[in-house]
């Protein structure tokens, strides 16, 4: 997940947020201000109630932080590159670059986060037994150590993308020598997990308890998604593992003057291509951007003699770059979403290719031995 607002860096690993943070920051702030320390530690005027609370939720996420930074740490000894950590609505997640070289190694990383949970739930405790003398912040560390026991007994239950689903399948990677084996199998495992959450969930409409059941159906709906989508992603990473950039590219690209306009591109440019993106440049020949034929022509006839390419070009510094040598299962973990809107590979400083979606299924169709469509 790409984060939606940049914190800055913690011991070299990007840290950002998601927006969906916000509302959670906010729930998590009400909460506190309106249930759970008034009722634990009555007296205290509202505002006092309510400070105490915003730090409670800022402590909360760095908590999570802590947690998701032991992975990062933990994946970049054991040789696994980090992208960065972003915190969201569930919680966080470290955006690890290709996957650990060993079933060892996969369980040192997923491990660690549920253990660094349990060792931040041991210091809150004893921040709450040595602040006995002050009611509202004892009670404020205890609620976090429940907090943390239960996000690390959580992060053990055996589903993806939970911690417990990736030591399960680095127990089951051992055992029978293959990863993709031992994903499958681990998925196969976490969707009864999922499946008794919504059942569960479902269960607890039935009683009356709407916003509880609604709350664990959709938890156990996403870890279905979730191990699907995990399967899906080993599967294609197990598929285009070490094949390299350069097999996938569309070579020689074609790039266009940025001060053309899209109603001389639509009419004398795009008819004798058959690309679909085009890198556009300054009369210097340094790249500005990246244009796109289907956002081109969705442009109101009236807009197009008037605009030029460098106006509607996604900024160069926008766009995923890549080399003819980095690993392509690699590649697609490492920028996600953003292979949509293309990849271009330099060498030594050139442009000699661009990657998109369908030269990754060309590839992949090779490689399964199929027919191309």
């Amino acid at each position: 997940m790409t984060p939606s607002i940049r914190l800055g860096r913690i011991l070299g690993i990007e840290v950002g947020f998601n927006w969906s943070l916000i509302f959670i920051f906010a729930w998590i702030t009400w909460l506190l201000a309106t249930a759970i320390l008034p009722t634990d530690a009555s007296g205290y005027p509202p505002l006092l109630y309510w400070l105490i609370a915003a730090f409670g939720a800022v402590l909360f996420y760095a908590c999570l932080l802590a947690h998701e930074l032991s992975h990062a740490l933990v994946a970049r000894r054991n040789g696994v590159k980090v992208a960065g950590i972003t915190l969201w609505l569930f919680g966080g997640v470290s955006r690890l670059e290709g996957e650990p070289a060993s079933a060892r190694s996969e369980a040192l990383i997923a491990g660690v986060g549920p253990l660094t949970s349990f060792v931040v739930a041991a210091i809150a405790f004893g921040l709450a037994l040595a602040t006995t003398g002050n009611k509202l912040i004892t009670d404020l560390f205890s609620w976090l150590t429940f907090v943390n026991l239960a996000l690390g007994l959580f992060n053990l239950v055996p589903a993806f993308p939970l911690d417990g689903g990736r030591l399960l399948s680095s127990i089951l990677w051992w055992r029978s020598g293959s990863r993709q084996k031992g994903v499958h199998n681990a998925v196969r495992v976490g969707r009864v997990f999922a499946y008794l959450m919504i059942a569960a969930g479902v269960l607890e409409l039935f009683v009356g308890e709407v916003a509880n059941g609604i709350w664990i159906a959709f938890l156990g709906w996403f870890l279905l998604s979730a191990a699907a989508s995990e399967e899906a992603g080993s599967a294609v990473r197990t598929l285009l593992r070490s094949v390299p950039v350069s097999a996938a590219m569309t070579s020689p690209v074609v790039t266009l003057p940025d001060w053309v306009t899209v109603e001389q591109f639509l009419e004398s440019v795009a008819p004798n291509h058959s690309f679909t993106t085009y890198p556009v440049h300054e009369p210097s020949g340094k790249l500005t951007g990246v244009v796109r034929l289907s956002e081109l022509v969705r442009l109101p006839a009236g807009d197009r003699a008037n605009k030029h390419l460098i106006e509607v070009a996604r900024p160069i510094a926008d766009v995923p770059t890549t080399n003819p040598r980095e690993d392509l299962s690699a590649l697609i973990q490492r920028v996600g979403l953003s292979l949509e809107q293309r990849v271009l590979v330099f060498d030594n400083g050139s442009l000699v290719g661009i990657v998109s979606p369908a030269d990754v299924a060309r590839v992949m169709t090779l490689r399964q031995g199929l027919p191309k469509p």
